[in-house]
């Protein structure tokens, strides 16, 4: 039998979703899609991405919602747009649109090139909106694990541009060379995507938080090894530069794949600090 090391190295390279390796390892993909209903999926460029409009009824059907974007996570290498857990289902029903994101995964792009298809997708929908009855000046743009690192990643580096709050979800990924450096000078195995030294300040969100804009951020993190104190360090590199910056603690009570498919689901926590931090900030 394979040890555990092995196990995730052998899922890793063959390119397999080793999501379901439950208790070995989260990957930022939550568990099971949620029906909803009038999903449309729809082509940006080359990429498509999935709308689920948001449910209004009489006087309020008339009026502009604000949108969710969600960037799934994977390592850089896996996951899907269509999983989106219960998140799609509870957004619509506050009266949000929901967009789950898809965009080509590693090997075939690199982080900064994912990046730049996140914001190619916020420009899409923002030009758009009006076709879902969408708000295109309250886009809330929101990724997990790989997904947060890719949306971070796309705001402050410029590739999405009009994005009105961004919520960070779980990643280590925020300062690569710190990552490293934590790690005996490499990433960890999960961030072999981003094994390219060289590229390591190009690639992480910290490096731009003192040049563009910079959105009211909202920074979770669970008890995964090391987020918290990387979360925490990018949020008060983000204050320190002028940002308006929430952080939620989740280590007492959330996994790393659980802070993202709680989502939704539980009554408090993730979900009402999301929904929380959203209304304060024109959601």
């Amino acid at each position: 039998m394979l040890n555990r090391r092995k196990l995730i190295q052998s899922a890793l390279f063959k390119g397999t979703a080793i999501c379901s390796l439950t208790g070995i390892i989260a990957l930022g993909v939550s568990s099971g899609l949620t029906k909803t209903t009038s999903k449309q999926t729809v082509s940006y460029g080359a990429h498509k991405l999935d709308i689920y409009p948001a449910q209004l009824a009489g006087v309020n059907s008339r009026k502009k919602a604000s949108i969710i974007v969600y960037v799934h996570g994977g390592a850089w290498r896996g996951g899907s747009r269509s999983r989106v857990g219960s998140k799609a289902k509870y957004f619509t029903a506050s009266g949000k649109v929901f967009i789950s994101v898809g965009y080509t995964l590693y090997p075939s792009a690199n982080a900064l090139q994912q990046a730049r298809q996140i914001g190619k997708a916020v420009s899409w929908i923002r030009a758009n909106a009006s076709t879902f009855n969408g708000d295109a000046g309250r886009i809330i743009l929101m990724g997990h694990s790989a997904g947060s690192h890719l949306a971070a990643l796309a705001v402050f580096s410029g590739a999405a541009r009009g994005v009105r709050a961004l919520i960070c979800n779980d990643t280590r990924a925020y300062d690569l060379p710190l990552l490293a450096s934590r790690n005996g000078g490499q990433v960890p195995l999960l961030y072999s995507a981003l094994r390219d030294k060289t590229n390591w300040k190009n690639w992480s969100p910290i490096s731009y938080v003192r040049r563009g804009s910079r959105p009211p951020t909202l920074v979770a993190w669970s008890s995964g090894s090391g987020r918290k104190a990387i979360s925490r360090h990018f949020a008060n590199s983000l204050r320190s530069a002028g940002g308006r910056v929430t952080t939620f603690d989740g280590s007492s009570k959330y996994s790393h794949g659980s802070i993202d498919s709680s989502i939704g689901r539980d009554k408090g926590g993730i979900t009402a600090a999301i929904t929380r931090f959203i209304a304060q900030n024109g959601g």
